[in-house]
């Protein structure tokens, strides 16, 4: 099939060699839409509004498949408006399992490189017992470190609990002490009181906006305190960009 992929991320070279491999054609980003069967925009970068326009859409294939890395409302519009199918990439649980190892081993890769202290015996706390929350735990977990996480229900109590790890709720949360927290929930979780008492404890963010606490208050507390957004377009970013690539491969081929 043949398709365009305008690159603002390192994932996406390796998107596109996968794809070639698979035996998918790319043309300049200028080739008439309608010649296209698949467009790739920007994984997060804003799209040129005034180049890819009403009428470029409009003259879309019916049938080509649209995508991007995070959701985009200018392009979901568009589809929307003209019939087109798009495909929000960081929206499929498939791709968020699969990025789950990555995320881990750049999050691993931080504290080694940023931390005076081995993780083994380290006391960590993940924030969220999702997908991501739970693959990072149980690597820490076989690095010997002391691990806990901060859960909300009965459900991911026993999740954690099944996997040896110790769940806690946020009214017990000031019963523990942590040298790291990880947070991995896109919503408030911490307020600036608890901040304040967690002292210099290191925190991570590795969720989205608006991220889970006050980091510029975290790092007034502990100048390690860090935003970690995008992590696997930062680490293994082949592996990264190959996950994207199977993901689109099987929409073009039907699967």
């Amino acid at each position: 099939m043949l398709g365009m992929i305008l690159v603002d991320d390192r994932r996406y070279l390796h998107t596109k060699n996968y794809l070639k491999g698979m035996g998918h054609i790319f043309c300049e980003t200028d080739t008439p839409p309608q010649n296209l069967d698949f467009m790739i925009f920007p994984f997060a970068d804003d799209i040129d509004e005034n180049l890819y326009d009403t009428a470029y859409f409009s003259a879309a294939k019916p049938d080509v498949a649209i995508f991007s890395g995070i959701r985009k409302a200018y392009l979901a519009q568009m589809c929307m408006e003209h019939g087109l199918t798009y495909h929000v990439m960081m929206s499929d649980s498939t791709i968020a399992a699969k990025n789950a190892v990555p995320t881990s081993e750049g999050v691993i890769a931080h504290l080694v490189t940023n931390r005076e202290s081995t993780i083994a015996a380290s006391r960590v706390l993940v924030i969220g017992y999702g997908i991501c929350g739970r693959d990072l735990a149980r690597r820490l977990m076989a690095m010997d470190a002391d691990v806990s996480t901060l859960v909300r229900n009965r459900e991911k109590e026993l999740a954690a609990r099944a996997d040896g790890v110790k769940p806690i709720y946020l009214h017990n949360l000031f019963e523990h002490s942590f040298d790291v927290i990880v947070n991995t929930v896109p919503q408030t979780v911490l307020t600036d009181d608890m901040l304040r008492r967690l002292g210099d404890t290191m925190l991570i963010d590795i969720a989205s906006t608006p991220y889970g606490f006050n980091m510029a208050l975290a790092q007034s507390l502990n100048e390690r305190s860090v935003l970690l957004p995008g992590i696997p377009g930062k680490y293994a970013v082949r592996t990264s960009g190959e996950i994207l690539g199977c993901y689109i491969n099987d929409i073009l081929r039907g699967r």
